[in-house]
C-alpha cells in the first residue's frame, strides 16, 4: 500500500489520519459528556483541560487531513452508484469535515474569550482576542455543545453507511479505507 491515494484505495496517510481522528473525536464526546458529572473539582479540571488540548490536536489534523485531501486523488465510487447516494457521499464528507473544524475551534474561543484557555507545561494556548465572556457564552451554547450532537448524528449515519456497503452492498467502499491486509 502506497503513501498516497488511488482512484481505488485510499493511501497510508489518509488512512492515518481517518482513524487517528476518529478515535480521538470518539473519546472527546465521551469525555464531554462524562466530565460534567464528575465531582472533585481538580480532577474535572484536568478533564476539561485534556479535553481542551485533545480538540486542538484534532483541529490541527484536521486541518492537515484537508491539505492532504487536496493534495490527493480521492477513490472514485463503484460506476453503478446511484447519483442521489454520490451526493450523499460527498454531503457527508464535507459536513463531518467542517464539523470537526468548527468543533474544536468554538471550543478553543470559547476558552480563551472565557479566560481559561488550554494549557500545556504551563504555556497556554492563545488566540488573537481578548477576555469576552458573551462570545465565551455563545461559543459553547450556540455552537459547540449543539454541533457535538450533530456530529454523534453525522458519524453514526458515516458509520451506517460504511457497514451498509460492507455487509449488503459488499463492495469496497470500507475495505478502501482499511490497510491492505483488510482487502480482498
Amino acid at each position: 500500500m502506497g503513501v498516497k491515494n488511488t482512484t481505488t484505495y485510499y493511501g497510508s496517510i489518509s488512512q492515518l489520519l481517518h482513524w487517528i481522528i476518529f478515535l480521538l473525536v470518539a473519546g472527546m464526546l465521551i469525555l464531554g459528556f462524562v466530565m460534567g458529572d464528575v465531582s472533585d473539582k481538580t480532577l474535572r479540571g484536568e478533564m476539561i483541560n485534556i479535553h481542551k488540548l485533545t480538540g486542538v490536536l484534532i483541529l490541527v489534523l484536521m486541518l492537515l487531513r484537508v491539505l492532504w485531501a487536496l493534495y490527493n486523488v480521492k477513490p472514485v465510487l463503484p460506476f453503478q452508484t446511484p447519483a442521489w447516494q454520490r451526493l450523499a457521499e460527498r454531503s457527508m464528507h464535507v459536513l463531518l469535515y467542517l464539523g470537526l473544524i468548527i468543533m474544536p475551534l468554538s471550543g478553543l474561543v470559547g476558552s480563551v474569550a472565557g479566560g481559561k484557555p488550554p494549557v500545556l507545561d504551563g504555556i497556554s494556548i492563545r488566540l488573537p482576542i481578548g477576555l469576552n465572556k458573551p462570545l465565551a457564552k455563545m461559543a459553547f451554547e450556540y455552537v459547540h455543545e449543539p454541533l457535538a450532537v450533530v456530529l454523534i448524528v453525522l458519524i453514526s449515519i458515516h458509520i451506517i453507511a460504511a457497514l451498509y456497503h460492507h455487509f449488503i452492498k459488499r463492495d469496497d467502499i470500507l475495505r478502501r479505507m482499511l490497510p491492505s491486509r483488510g482487502r480482498r
